[in-house]
C-alpha cells in the first residue's frame, strides 16, 4: 500500500474554545496541517474539531470522550488557558492513557501556543507534567508572523511531516498485548474508593473551615492567613486524587475491570466550592493577601472539576 492508498489520518484537536474566539488559530493550523500533509507526505488528514462537529456543554462530552478514543493523533493546542478547562485537562488525560496502554504514546504532540512559563520540569501540575514528558512543539513565533509568513509555513511542514513520521512508524509497529496484573489491578480499584471517600472528608471539612472563617473574622489579612492552610490542604489532597484517577483509568484501558464509582459527592463538592468561591470574590479582588489564598482555592477546584469528569466518564463509557 502507498501512503496515498492509506486511509486518513484521524486526529483530535484540543483547546480552549475561548482562546480561539480571540486569536482566531484553530482554523489558520488545521487548513495548514491538511494542506502540508497531504502536499509533502500524501496523506489526508481527518481532524476533529468540536466546535465544527458538535453543540458545546455537558450534553456534549459522551461524543467529544469517544473522538479522543477513537483518534490516531492528539493534538492539543495549549496556552495558559487550556491547563484551568477541567474537560481539556480530560481530553487530555484519555488520549494519554489509551495511547500508554496501546504502546504509541508518540502519537500525542502538543503544540504550546502560549505559555511556556508554565512548562517546567518541577510543576507539580499533572497535565503540565505530561506536556513536558512529550517534548512539547512551539508554534509562538510562527503565530505572531501570521499564516503567510515563512515562519509559519516552516514550523507547520515540520510538524505536518513529523506528524505523518509518527503514524506510519505506529502502523509498521507490532503492538505488543498490554501486561497488568489482575489482582493487583482489581485491589487498587478497591482501594481507589477508599480514596475517594478520603478526598471528600479533606474537601469537605476545609469547606465548613471556609465557611466559619468568612462568618467569624472581618479582617481580610487574618481572614486569608486563617484561610490559607485550608486552601493549601485541599489543592494538594486534589492533585494526589487526580492523580489516582489517571492511574485507575489507565487500568481501566488496560482491561475490563467492575468499577461503577458514585461520583455525586465529588460533583456536589465542586458546586459547593464554585458558592463558597462565588461569595468571598469581593475580597479577592480588594485584597492582595485574600488573593494568594484564593488562588490555592481556585487551583484546587480546577484541578477536583477535571478528575470529576474522567470519574463520570467510566460511567457513561463503561468498559471504555
Amino acid at each position: 500500500m502507498t501512503s496515498l492508498d492509506a486511509p486518513p489520518i484521524r486526529c483530535f484537536l484540543s483547546y480552549a474554545r475561548r482562546d480561539d474566539v480571540v486569536m482566531d488559530f484553530v482554523g489558520p493550523f488545521t487548513e495548514s496541517l491538511r494542506q502540508y500533509a497531504y502536499a509533502d507526505r500524501g496523506r489526508e488528514l481527518e481532524i476533529f474539531v468540536d466546535r465544527e462537529a458538535i453543540g458545546w456543554g455537558d450534553l456534549a462530552q459522551p461524543t467529544i470522550r469517544a473522538a479522543v478514543r477513537n483518534a490516531t493523533v492528539f493534538l492539543p493546542l495549549l496556552t495558559r488557558r487550556y491547563f484551568d478547562r477541567p474537560y481539556c485537562r480530560e481530553e487530555l488525560f484519555i488520549f494519554y492513557n489509551q495511547s500508554f496502554v496501546d504502546g504509541v504514546r508518540g502519537l500525542l504532540l502538543p503544540v504550546v501556543l502560549l505559555g511556556d512559563g508554565y512548562l517546567t520540569e518541577d510543576n507539580p501540575d499533572l497535565a503540565a507534567q505530561i506536556v513536558v514528558e512529550r517534548q512539547h512543539r512551539h508554534l509562538r513565533e510562527a503565530w505572531i508572523e501570521g499564516p503567510s509568513s515563512p515562519a509559519w509555513r516552516r514550523t507547520m511542514l515540520a510538524l505536518a511531516g513529523e506528524l505523518v513520521d509518527r503514524v506510519e512508524a505506529a502502523e509498521r509497529s507490532l503492538l505488543t498485548e498490554p501486561s497488568y496484573e489482575p489482582d493487583d489491578a482489581i485491589a487498587q480499584v478497591e482501594r481507589f474508593g477508599l480514596d475517594t471517600s478520603r478526598v471528600v472528608d479533606v474537601i469537605s471539612q476545609v469547606l465548613q473551615e471556609f465557611q466559619d472563617v468568612l462568618a467569624t473574622v472581618k479582617d481580610d489579612r487574618t481572614r486569608a492567613e486563617s484561610l490559607l492552610p485550608g486552601a493549601l490542604r485541599l489543592r494538594d489532597e486534589v492533585r494526589t486524587y487526580e492523580r489516582r484517577v489517571f492511574e485507575i483509568d489507565r487500568l481501566t484501558r488496560a482491561a475490563p475491570l467492575p468499577i461503577t464509582p458514585d461520583a455525586s459527592a465529588l460533583r456536589d463538592l465542586v458546586s459547593a466550592t464554585e458558592q463558597l468561591l462565588s461569595s468571598a470574590r469581593r475580597a479577592e479582588l480588594t485584597s492582595v493577601p485574600m488573593r494568594r489564598a484564593m488562588t490555592a482555592f481556585r487551583e484546587g477546584l480546577t484541578t477536583l472539576r477535571g478528575a470529576v469528569n474522567v470519574v463520570t466518564s467510566w460511567v457513561e463509557s463503561p468498559g471504555q
